[in-house]
């Protein structure tokens, strides 16, 4: 089965980069200033159609009608962004806003724990916990969307999580099947991505994000021995990505949800353009690489104290200064 599963995969592959190069759809020649300045142009976004594809296929093995109408939802939201119908940040989150309370109220789908006595006393009453899993989920299919402007920066990022869940924690999850699939189906994908052929899209981003979103907050329910914090740890950048955006832009007097180029990965980016003359994949993967290897080396340490809870608030305070460190260090060093 897994013999056929893993052929088929990649004959989806060829099959939609094949109709997408001679039927000249799904192409992303976007020219917007937060695209174009990390090359992102003429590339194929069609790796959110790849992993919708795949969870179609996960949602009809296990019965599960409701949690594919989530995914489809979802998707077709970001599908509609990337075919350009869907342009306003204000109107797609919006439509996002609805679509998470809707689904989150029929699915049920709740927070046990924070560690934290107040918001846990207030996560007792269902429609405080809907809205707070709903806030939850919104910064990280938002925050995943801005860290996806490097090629294979978050598809790498999601993966590391994932082998981290298989290699540490494969007796403590009640999925394992899907999750080695999609890691699986990911790293075919991310062969085409490091060159620029293909690329997620908001569609991918997206239903990516809420996939993990959505697997994380079971395990987390499930696994009572393992710390809340050690999840918030493995979602902290994406998900600061966005709040720190958010903060940064209000304090310019910007919109909040406009796109810019001011990004951490961006920043470095074009610290590395400045200083070299490699080729634009190479310094996508550089960039992804710096990100990346700091990131494995605060989940490895995490991992070492995933039931301490005290430990991973620190370390996730330590990510957070890093990050606010180096952002304005790489900032005035680009500005003079």
């Amino acid at each position: 089965m897994s013999y056929i599963f893993n052929i088929s995969v990649i004959i989806v592959i060829v099959v939609l980069l094949f109709l997408s190069k001679h039927l000249k759809i799904f192409l992303d020649n976007n020219i917007d200033k937060h695209k174009k300045f990390a090359g992102k142009k003429n590339s194929y976004f069609i790796g959110g159609l790849i992993i919708f594809i795949f969870l179609f296929y996960d949602s009809i093995l296990k019965n599960d009608f409701f949690i594919f109408l989530f995914y489809f939802s979802i998707f077709l939201i970001g599908f509609l962004s990337d075919l350009k119908f869907l342009n306003s940040p204000a109107k797609r989150l919006l439509i996002q806003i609805i679509t998470f309370i809707t689904f989150v109220a029929i699915l049920d789908i709740k927070i046990l724990e924070t560690k934290l006595s107040l918001i846990d006393e207030l996560l007792t009453d269902n429609t405080f916990n809907y809205f707070f899993v709903v806030f939850c989920l919104l910064v990280l299919i938002n925050g995943s969307n801005f860290v996806d402007g490097i090629n294979t920066l978050l598809l790498f990022y999601i993966i590391i999580i994932l082998l981290m869940l298989l290699i540490n924690f494969s007796d403590l999850i009640s999925d394992i099947n899907s999750i080695k699939n999609l890691t699986y189906v990911l790293s075919i994908i991310i062969l085409f991505n490091l060159f620029g052929i293909i690329i997620l899209g908001d569609s991918g981003s997206y239903i990516l994000s809420l996939y993990l979103g959505l697997h994380l907050i079971e395990f987390s329910n499930t696994n009572i021995l393992i710390s809340p914090y050690f999840v918030v740890l493995l979602l902290w950048y994406p998900c600061f990505e966005l709040l720190f955006s958010m903060i940064r832009r209000q304090i310019k007097n910007k919109e909040s949800y406009n796109p810019d180029t001011q990004h951490l990965h961006q920043l470095i980016y074009k610290i590395i353009t400045t200083t070299n003359n490699f080729k634009t994949n190479f310094n996508h993967f550089f960039t992804s690489f710096i990100i990346l290897f700091y990131n494995l080396i605060s989940f490895i340490i995490g991992f070492k104290f995933h039931n301490d809870t005290i430990t991973l608030v620190y370390i996730i305070m330590i990510n957070v200064s890093v990050y606010i460190i180096s952002y304005n260090f790489l900032k005035s060093k680009l500005n003079k």
